[in-house]
């Protein structure tokens, strides 16, 4: 009975082995048969993933964070303060582009609707400029604008950056009086054209 307990342990022993064995080397497999494509052969170009990014989620999710602490002031009437909100700008060249106009239509419906105040849009150039360092700085103008025509205390400023295969966003929530950043939120939206090493790749989009 102990040979026969013995040579059976010994089996189970091997057996598991085996199995971990084959388990790992399914994995291991499953790694190096993952392989990364070109968009051209998803046929794509890095525009076409770019609108295939479900941008109102992504600027729906960076909204709830600029508005989660925010507590604006009221005119006797009880109407929030309005937010100022230009188009986003790209980091690199500091203009909006048609990518920035789109996805500042957008924010400004996010923030609508998530910070529920009034929105404000102005032109980017009477709004914000940015040093050398690519640091916001509001424009007096914008501040001469904030006195004459509406109540505001607060911009909303959006950047985005264009990279091979992601795109990020970071927007400010930025105090007209002193420039202060009182909240500042970052996505990224990634896409890559991959296959499991058989068929034809495709196409997938996330946001982090």
């Amino acid at each position: 009975m102990n040979g026969v307990s013995s040579r059976l342990a010994l089996m189970w022993v091997a057996g598991a082995i085996l199995l971990t064995g084959c388990a790992t080397g399914v994995e291991r497999i499953d790694q190096a048969v993952l392989k990364e494509h070109s968009l051209q052969e998803c046929g794509l170009s890095r525009e076409d993933a770019v609108a295939r990014v479900n941008m109102r989620q992504l600027l729906a999710d960076v909204s709830k964070d600029i508005c989660a602490s925010a507590t604006e002031p009221a005119d006797p009437a009880g109407t929030p303060s309005a937010y100022i909100i230009p188009d986003m700008v790209d980091v690199q060249s500091y203009v909006p582009g048609a990518l920035g106009i789109s996805m500042g239509e957008l924010l400004r419906a996010s923030v609508f609707n998530v910070c529920n105040v009034p929105v404000r849009q102005v032109e980017v150039s009477s709004a914000i400029k940015f040093d050398a360092n690519g640091m916001v700085i509001l424009s007096r103008d914008l501040n001469q604008l904030r006195q004459r025509a509406f109540p505001a205390e607060t911009a909303v400023i959006g950047t985005y950056h264009l990279q091979r295969n992601k795109l990020t966003v970071v927007v400010r929530r930025v105090s007209l009086e002193n420039s202060l950043i009182s909240a500042i939120a970052t996505l990224e939206a990634r896409w890559r054209c991959s296959s499991p090493g058989f068929g034809s790749p495709s196409f997938s989009t996330s946001i982090h």
